[in-house]
């Protein structure tokens, strides 16, 4: 993957969590500054998503930790083999939200 291709991949990754977080009615606010997507939620708590470029990964930060992602058969996984999605989900329930990605 080339960066053009990354920060597409990346762009979308970011839509889709807002359109999800939007149609499942979630109370949460989304914002985009940089290279660094917010979710914050009702009590004011939040999971960070970065793109870090220079490695080509996506990074996520929240209550259950966190990750580090490469773009590996055609999706987000950590180097322990688990998968951007599923942690997304884990986190948005860590912070009051059932959301669904997939």
């Amino acid at each position: 993957m080339n960066i053009t291709e990354f920060h597409q991949n990346i762009e979308q990754v970011w839509a889709t969590i807002e359109e999800q977080l939007e149609t499942q009615d979630c109370d949460v606010d989304c914002d985009t500054q940089g290279s660094v997507f917010s979710i914050t939620f009702e009590d004011r708590s939040q999971i960070v998503i970065n793109k870090q470029e220079p490695l080509l990964e996506l990074w996520l930060a929240s209550r259950v930790g966190g990750f580090h992602f490469s773009f590996k058969n055609n999706e987000w996984v950590s180097s322990d083999g688990k998968k951007f999605w599923d942690c997304l989900e884990q986190a948005c329930a860590a912070h009051g939200e059932s959301v669904h990605f997939r």
